[in-house]
C-alpha cells in the first residue's frame, strides 16, 4: 500500500469520529435549546419569571411597604456586615434629635483606621456633618465620632446599636463597634440588614443622604479656616440604576463586597441585599429588576387609618375606632394582580369594655380566591363597660364642671 493510500485509509475513521461528534454536539445544543424554550414558555403561561442566579453567600429582596421578601439566599445566615453597620449608627444619630450640635473629633476616633473622612483631633464639625460623611464617604473615623458625642464612648454607643436591632426584631445581629470594621461577633444577616434598612428608610431625613449622590459640608480646617468639602456617595448603583435611591455600602476582608440598596418605580419601594458578593453592583441591579418586573403592589390602606367605626353595647361611649394595625398592602406576582381580592370581618357591634390596641376584626387578601394574607383591626381607643356607679361619677363631675365655669364654685 502507498504512502498516500495509507494516509487515505487512516483518514476515514477520523473523518466518520468528526462527522458523529459533531452530530452529538448538534444534538446536545438543539436539546438544550428545546429545554430553554419550553422553560420561557412555562414562564409566560404562568407569569413567574426565574429569580436572577447570585455569587453572594447571603442575600434577600424585600418590599419596603409590606416587609414581604421576594428573592431569598442564606438571608438568616450570620455574616460579616463590613460597613452597613453605618444604616444603625445613623438612624441612632438622626433620631437623637441632636444633628445641629457641634461635636469635637478626638484623637482616638481621628486615628481610627479604613475608610475615612480624614477628621483631625479637636475638629469642630455638626453631627449632621458627621452623619453625612459617615452615609456618603463611609467614615470610619465620622463613627466614632458620633458615638463619642452621643454616648460618651463607643463602647456605651454599641449597647444602644444592639438595644436598637433587637427592638427592632433584626434578632441574629450583634454589634461590636459603630463603623463595621472586622471583630469576633460582630455580626448580620441579609433579612437583618433589609429590615433595618427598611426602618431608616422611613425616615425622611435619613433617606434624603443615603440618595444623595454628591454634596459639600462645611469644613474647618486647622488653623480654624472655612471651606466646603465635596464628598461623593461611595455607592455607584445611584449612577448606574434610575430608580436607585439608597442606600450603603461595605467592604472588608472578612465581609468581603457587600452592599444594601434601594430602588423606587411608581408606587413601589425595593430593598436589596447581598453581601460577600464580588458581583456586588451587577447582582443588586438584577434583584431589583427582577422585582419590578415581576411584582407589583396592591395598596388597601394606608397603616393607622380608621377603616370603620363600631356601636359599643354597655359602653360609656358608644363609639370604638377600628384602626389598620400594619399596611394593608400586599405584593404579589405582577399576572396575579387582577385576581387580588379584599373581604373585611368585623362584628356589627362590639361589647364593653374594649381595651385600646385590642384585636376587633381583620382584612383578608386573597389571590386567585385564596387567603394569603391577613391584617389586624384594632380598636384605637378604649371604652369603659356602663355601670351605674361610673355613670353618677360621670354624671357628677359633669355637674362640677358646669358650676365650676359658671362661677359658683
Amino acid at each position: 500500500m502507498t504512502e498516500r493510500s495509507l494516509r487515505k485509509e487512516t483518514s476515514k475513521p477520523i473523518q466518520a469520529y468528526q462527522k458523529a461528534r459533531r452530530y452529538s454536539m448538534v444534538r446536545r445544543t438543539f436539546r438544550l435549546v428545546a429545554l430553554t424554550m419550553v422553560l420561557l414558555a412555562l414562564a409566560t403561561a404562568t407569569g413567574y419569571a426565574a429569580p436572577p442566579i447570585m455569587s453572594a453567600q447571603g442575600a434577600i429582596l424585600m418590599d419596603a411597604k409590606t416587609g414581604q421578601v421576594l428573592y431569598d439566599r442564606n438571608i438568616h445566615k450570620k455574616l460579616a456586615p463590613a460597613s452597613t453597620t453605618k444604616i444603625m449608627t445613623a438612624i441612632i444619630a438622626i433620631e437623637s434629635g441632636r444633628l445641629d450640635e457641634m461635636t469635637r473629633v478626638s484623637a482616638h476616633a481621628a486615628s481610627t483606621g479604613g475608610s475615612s473622612l480624614n477628621l483631625y483631633p479637636g475638629q469642630s464639625i455638626t453631627l449632621r456633618e458627621l452623619v453625612t460623611g459617615l452615609l456618603l464617604r463611609s467614615g470610619n473615623d465620622a463613627a466614632v465620632a458620633i458615638a463619642e458625642h452621643l454616648a460618651g464612648s463607643t463602647d456605651a454607643f454599641v449597647d444602644i446599636m444592639n438595644q436598637k436591632a433587637a427592638s427592632l426584631g433584626a434578632v441574629h445581629t450583634h454589634f461590636r463597634n459603630p463603623h463595621g470594621l472586622s471583630a469576633p461577633n460582630h455580626v448580620s444577616t441579609a433579612f437583618d440588614l433589609a429590615w433595618i434598612a427598611r426602618y431608616a428608610l422611613t425616615n425622611p431625613t435619613f433617606a434624603q443622604i443615603v440618595s444623595t449622590k454628591e454634596t459639600n459640608i462645611e469644613w474647618l480646617d486647622r488653623k480654624g479656616g472655612s471651606q466646603e468639602r465635596n464628598l461623593r456617595n461611595t455607592n455607584k448603583l445611584l449612577w448606574m440604576l434610575e430608580d436607585a435611591d439608597g442606600v450603603k455600602t461595605g467592604t472588608t476582608n472578612a465581609a468581603g463586597p457587600c452592599l444594601v440598596s434601594s430602588a423606587t418605580r411608581n408606587n413601589q419601594k425595593l430593598i436589596a441585599v447581598v453581601l460577600h458578593d464580588h458581583s456586588r453592583w451587577y447582582d443588586s441591579m438584577q434583584l431589583l429588576k427582577y422585582g419590578f418586573d415581576n411584582y407589583d403592589l396592591y395598596e388597601y390602606i394606608e397603616q393607622g387609618a380608621v377603616l370603620a367605626a363600631l356601636p359599643v353595647e354597655n359602653g360609656m361611649t358608644g363609639i370604638v375606632d377600628a384602626l389598620v394595625a400594619e399596611p394593608g398592602s400586599l405584593v404579589v406576582n405582577a399576572a396575579d394582580y387582577p385576581s387580588v381580592a379584599v373581604e373585611i370581618d368585623l362584628p356589627e357591634k362590639i361589647k364593653a369594655p374594649v381595651y385600646q390596641g385590642q384585636k376587633i376584626g381583620e382584612i383578608i387578601f386573597y389571590v386567585q380566591d385564596k387567603a394569603v394574607k391577613t391584617v389586624d383591626l384594632v380598636a384605637g381607643n378604649a371604652v369603659e363597660e356602663s355601670t351605674l356607679s361610673k355613670i353618677l361619677l360621670t354624671h357628677w363631675l359633669d355637674t362640677m364642671r358646669r358650676l365650676s365655669g359658671w362661677g359658683l364654685l
